[in-house]
């Protein structure tokens, strides 16, 4: 928001478009993993979710924002389904953190803007809106620095909008 504000101070107008007017709709049930701030341990607990859904009987598919890395346009699908799919990929150490625990256990992984059509359970990308309209979205805080929930943008908004907070 400091550059809302910047834009603001010389008089500049825009827009800022609200979840509900950017999230996608799924016809699957959705669970949201978001966060306020990064780092409040959205992975672990994505983990910890796919695992009791998959104890369930449930097929869990985790899809999450592509990493800003290498080509986008190039990652703009991506389905992970063993770890030779990310060794083809040339998936970054970061991806792989994030994807290969998820794919030993099981899951299958999509990454990318044009995932809508494999959707059962998105997990939000760091600091951001759900990019898939959720049945049920979990907000992540962190224990270690309480005050930030509501001084950061958009982990407040997305605070605001959580069902269960951990």
């Amino acid at each position: 928001m400091q550059a809302a504000s910047r834009a603001l101070a010389v008089g500049a107008d825009f827009i800022l478009l609200g979840p509900k007017r950017t999230m996608l709709h799924s016809s699957l049930p959705v669970i949201t993993v978001c966060a306020t701030r990064t780092g409040c341990g959205k992975s672990s607990i994505a983990r910890w979710i796919a695992r009791r859904l998959r104890d369930q009987g449930e097929q869990t598919v985790v899809i999450r924002h592509p990493m800003p890395y290498g080509n986008l346009a190039r990652k703009r699908v991506q389905r992970f389904a063993s770890f030779a799919d990310v060794d083809a990929a040339q998936c970054t150490m970061e991806e792989r953190e994030e994807y290969e625990p998820h794919i030993g256990a099981g899951d299958v992984v999509l990454a990318g803007v044009d995932t809508l059509p494999f959707c059962k359970w998105p997990k939000g990308r760091q600091r951001s809106f759900p990019f898939i309209k959720p049945d049920l979205l979990i907000a992540v805080a962190d224990a270690l620095r309480p005050r930030q929930i509501a001084t950061h943008h958009p982990g407040e908004t997305v605070a605001r909008m959580a069902d269960v907070w951990s």
